[in-house]
């Protein structure tokens, strides 16, 4: 693993800003002799050398051959008052490659080694400058993608998914004394049995959902998918367009012009969703359509949420009602579109019990309450309920395994002495699920989930 290659010994340097090129690229080293090395490549602009004090400076970089490397500023920052609680220097710099490779080359001369990914944010978590649950933490920060995932991080503070572990917690307790009780009435076990399972089973249930959450959001860094679907010119390019609030798909009079999928991102209630605009779907013998139309249908499939869009002109067809039929069972809206055409006939009531939108994508007459429907549909497929972190859901895998374990037990009518075991050992798995994290819960996370340079 790597981090048995870590030293603390040495001062450690990476690039802490973006991508390069950029406007400005801040190098980061951190360590004991930190300073020291700043010293032998920075001159400040008003003479002198770089003292051992909180400063911020500006000055010239050169490299090991007295070379000038860049104009920039140098931050100094003193332990146990820095992010690592080591002595640590920053230099801002022109945001150039040639800049930071000749600047990262002239500190491995001078013994500085370059950073793992996660190295800064362990050196501060050695020097207690960041709790474990901290580090824990911010690897979801990383993941979050949009603002509604950084607001359920920030509120783990708030006990919830203590409050929901603690009332789990007394599920497996009632389970415990309908075991306990099989073990001193034994000729009672038939009866018990079955009132084992049932506050068992509900903590089974509960236990998966909030695992389940941390995959959906883990995955999330993959937005989940919004896709308009309906027959070629129903308009749905023009919706995605109108959606979109820019012009992106290719609108023509020709039925079947979109013969791929478009992604574009949109943000709806703070989430970021992936907007999606498929082939027009019906029966086609033309192989370019007809694998576009099979692609839509995986976009489909795999949608969260999709919206059918059909011709408001031209009413309900078959190719709609086939759509219905094999995705109606997925959150999704009917769209009734191109109002602004004379021949557009307004839709009579419900369809397949769902209430349909009249709008014209190509005036955006109507997209505004499209929007607002869009909102309200939205928000019922989000995700509530507390969101545990990395250490926490791997926790409560281990705490479902035995509550799993313990349903075959039952079913196999084994002895209540091991029954009543096993869901002890569930309820005191279920107990570390909110527990103090250790460093070494969270180092392997760090190593493998962290960027270089924090």
């Amino acid at each position: 693993m790597l981090r048995k290659n870590l030293t603390t010994n040495k001062s450690i340097f990476a690039l802490a800003s973006g991508r390069l090129p950029c406007a400005v690229a801040i190098e980061k080293i951190s360590g004991r002799d930190s300073i020291d090395l700043a010293r032998k490549l920075f001159k400040p602009a008003q003479g002198g050398e770089l003292e051992k004090k909180r400063a911020m400076i500006m000055g010239t970089l050169f490299d090991q051959e007295g070379k000038k490397i860049d104009e920039c500023l140098a931050l100094i920052f003193i332990g146990p008052h820095s992010h690592t609680g080591e002595d640590s220097v920053e230099f801002h710099c022109h945001g150039s490659e040639p800049v930071i490779r000749k600047l990262e080359e002239a500190l491995l001369h001078l013994g500085a080694v370059p950073a793992q990914p996660g190295e800064f944010s362990y050196r501060a978590h050695l020097n207690g400058k960041v709790s474990a649950t901290d580090v824990d933490n911010l690897g979801d920060v990383y993941l979050a993608k949009d603002p509604a995932d950084l607001e359920k991080i920030y509120s783990r503070k708030d006990g919830s998914l203590s409050e929901r572990i603690g009332a789990l917690r007394e599920h497996l307790l009632k389970t415990q004394a309908i075991l306990d009780t099989a073990v001193d009435f034994s000729e009672e076990y038939s009866d018990v049995i079955g009132q084992a399972k049932a506050p068992l089973i509900q903590t089974i249930h509960e236990c998966s959902e909030i695992i389940q959450r941390y995959s959906r959001f883990k995955k999330g860094a993959t937005s989940p998918r919004l896709v308009l679907a309906g027959k070629p010119n129903a308009g749905k390019s023009s919706l995605f367009n109108a959606l979109l609030g820019r012009y992106r798909a290719i609108v023509h009079e020709e039925a079947g012009t979109t013969r791929d999928v478009i992604e574009e991102d949109i943000e709806v209630l703070d989430r970021r969703w992936k907007l999606v605009d498929t082939a027009g779907f019906r029966e086609s013998s033309e192989t370019r359509e007809k694998e576009g139309i099979e692609l839509g249908e995986r976009f489909l499939s795999a949608a969260a949420f999709w919206i059918l869009v059909v011709d408001g002109a031209m009413g309900i067809s078959p190719d709609e009602e086939n759509l219905i039929e094999k995705y109606g069972n997925k959150p999704h809206l009917v769209v009734w579109n191109k109002k602004d055409l004379d021949q557009w006939m307004a839709p009579r009531g419900k369809w397949y019990g769902q209430s349909v939108h009249p709008l014209s994508a190509k005036t955006a007459e109507g997209i505004n309450e499209l929007w607002a429907k869009l909102e309200t549909e939205l928000s019922k497929n989000e995700s509530h309920g507390p969101l545990p972190t990395a250490v926490e859901a791997s926790r409560l895998e281990k705490a479902l395994e035995l509550m799993e374990a313990l349903v075959v037990q039952l079913d196999r009518n084994e002895l209540p002495e091991y029954l009543a075991e096993t869901n002890r050992e569930a309820t005191r798995a279920l107990e570390l699920v909110v527990g103090e994290v250790g460093t070494e819960d969270v180092l392997d996370r760090v190593f493998g989930e962290f960027c270089i340079g924090k």
